[in-house]
This record gives structure tokens, sequence and C-alpha cells, in this order.
């Protein structure tokens, strides 16, 4: 049997994408098999590295890591799994230490991994996909009516979705652009705000909705009830709203950027536009043709549900951390 010691504290937040890999990727291998072990509280973590002695310890590259990684027993491993972009900040030296000092590096998507072995060519890195939990994000759980009555939801129309903090990254601001551009549609944007002020150029948009909170259930219900997901983000590694929304039979159009363009095979289970160009009248004239046939919208949300059942179902994702930690035992 495997032992793995997490040195990242659970949040306890559902919101929390470490938090939500691992327990979807471990919770799902058999105990006998490989161990994993969680703690709060450095003294914890330590008093269990001597006491389990595990073969490997999980980190996040966080700089309090290399701690542990110094007072390790010697015959345990230290592990990075990848979530972000790695690039340099105020941190690098005792970052750049870390991944020197770690076995391997498992990151979530080929767009994380090149940007780690921009700078440590000679790692070795594995790629594997988050996932998603393919009965929890069901078309099945279409509820027009328990949305239209919580959240006042107008479904008169073709429902247009945004799901995701308001950041500036995540491009809300083409969002409420293409609602401004499409009047047979309504477009919902489930986030809360930042620091940025989105929201103000879309007060007289009468077919704009903003949520600023939906529960996770209420989430899942609102994606199998919705008819497209319009998410323009850039630079997300492997963002868990796309197999969710992907998995509960919503079309996904989206920026072809980093790990979005992992996700999707464009025109096959989903859209990428191009970033750069004139992404708003692209946006807008997928919208359009898509709003304008039905038939072939189900075809792709049909397509996009079956590739989270085949490829991207957390069952997939878990047996792939699991050959990994078996085979550099």
């Amino acid at each position: 049997m495997i032992t793995i010691l997490s040195l990242k504290t659970p949040s306890g937040k559902a919101t929390d994408a470490v938090d939500t890999v691992n327990r979807n990727v471990f919770d799902r291998i058999n105990k006998n098999e490989i161990k994993f072990v969680e703690a709060r509280g450095i003294f914890n973590k330590v008093i269990l590295m001597y006491e389990l002695k595990p073969q490997f310890l999980l980190g996040i590259g966080n700089i309090e890591e290399l701690f542990f990684v110094i007072l390790k027993p010697r015959s345990t491993r230290y592990v990075i799994t990848w979530h972000t972009l790695l690039r340099k900040t105020k941190t690098w030296p005792i970052r750049k230490l870390l991944f020197k000092l770690s076995e391997f590096v498992i990151a979530v998507s080929g767009c994380a991994a090149e940007t780690v072995r921009k700078y440590f060519p000679s790692k070795k890195i594995f790629v594997v996909l988050n996932g998603v939990d393919v009965d929890f994000f069901n078309p099945n759980k279409e509820n027009k009516e328990y949305l239209a009555k919580k959240y006042g939801i107008n479904f008169s129309k073709p429902i247009i979705l945004f799901v995701g903090a308001l950041f500036e990254r995540k491009r809300p601001d083409i969002f409420i652009e293409v609602a401004k551009r499409i009047k047979n549609a309504n477009f919902v944007l489930v986030g809360r705000k930042d620091k940025k002020d989105f929201l103000s150029s879309a007060i007289n948009i009468d077919n704009f909705q903003w949520i600023p909170f939906i529960d996770r259930n209420d989430i899942s219900i609102m994606m199998a009830s919705s008819d497209i997901f319009l998410f323009p983000s850039i630079n997300e590694p492997c963002a868990a709203v796309i197999p969710e929304a992907m998995s509960s039979g919503l079309l996904a159009l989206l920026s072809k950027s980093c790990g979005n363009k992992e996700l999707v095979d464009d025109g096959i289970d989903g859209f990428l536009v191009d970033v750069g160009g004139n992404e708003i009248k692209e946006f807008t004239e997928h919208l359009r043709n898509l709003l304008d046939n039905a038939e072939f919208r189900k075809k792709i949300s049909l397509e996009s549900r079956k590739k989270c059942e085949n490829k991207l179902n957390w069952l997939i994702t878990s047996d792939n951390y699991k050959k990994i930690f078996l085979e550099n035992l």
C-alpha cells in the first residue's frame, strides 16, 4: 500500500480547486492501494510525516512546503500537483527550489505543464485533465420552473450562461457586450463581483440578469436548464466550470486559450473563438448560428456529454493518478 501525506490544508470550501481534485481523485481509489492522509496544522503534519513515513508528500508548490521537504524522511519523495500557470514572482527563489527538489509534477493541463517545462525542461511532468462528476452534473437535472421561481430567471427565450467570479481575465465584459447584440436569448451571469466594475455597462440591457451567488446544487440545475455556456475567459489551466457545463449537456462556446482548447474539440463537442481578433463579433456570429439551429445545438450537446462520460469522468482522472503513483514508486 502507498501512503500519501497531503501538505495542503483542506479549506472545506466547495470552490477550492485543489481540494476538489484531491477529494474526487483519492476518494475513488481503493484505500488498500493508496492511503491519502490530510491534516491541519504544521505540528500535526510533522508528527504524521514521521509516524507514517509516507512514500510521497503531495504539495502544490507553496513556499511553506520547503519546511517539510527539508525535514522529510529520506525515503519520502515530494510531488507537486500544479493547478495554475507558473510565473516568476517575488517568491520565485523558493518556488524554484521546490520544483527542483520534486520527484515529479502532475499538471492539470498541457498548458499548465508547458509553463513548468519552460523553467524546468528536464523535469518529469505528467498531464492529467481535471474530471467532472457526471452524475451530479447531468442533463436530467433540468428544472426551469424551480429556477424561475427562486431566481426570477426568464426562460421564454434560450438561456446563455456564464459562471465565474467577475475577474478581468474571465472577461465578463465580452459576455455583456454580446448580450447587447443578441435579443432572441436571455443572458444570465452568475458570479461574485471583483474590484473592477463590469456590471455598470449592463444596467440597461433588458435580456441580461446578474446573480451574485448560486449554491453548487443549483448551479448543476442551472447548467442543465440552460442552452449555451458562453465563457470568454483566458489563461485558464483547466477551468472546472467547462466540463461541468459540458457534462450537463450545455453547449460550450469558449475562448481558444490555454486549457480551454484541451477540453473542447472545436466544432465537434463545442466551439472555440480565437483570442485577439474581433472576438465580440465572432462570439455573436457563433451564437446567432447556434440559436437558429436547435437540432445542431442538440447534436453538439450530446457529443459534449459523451466526452465527459468517456474521457473527463472523475473515475478516469482518478485512475490516471493511481497509475502515476504506482508506476513511480
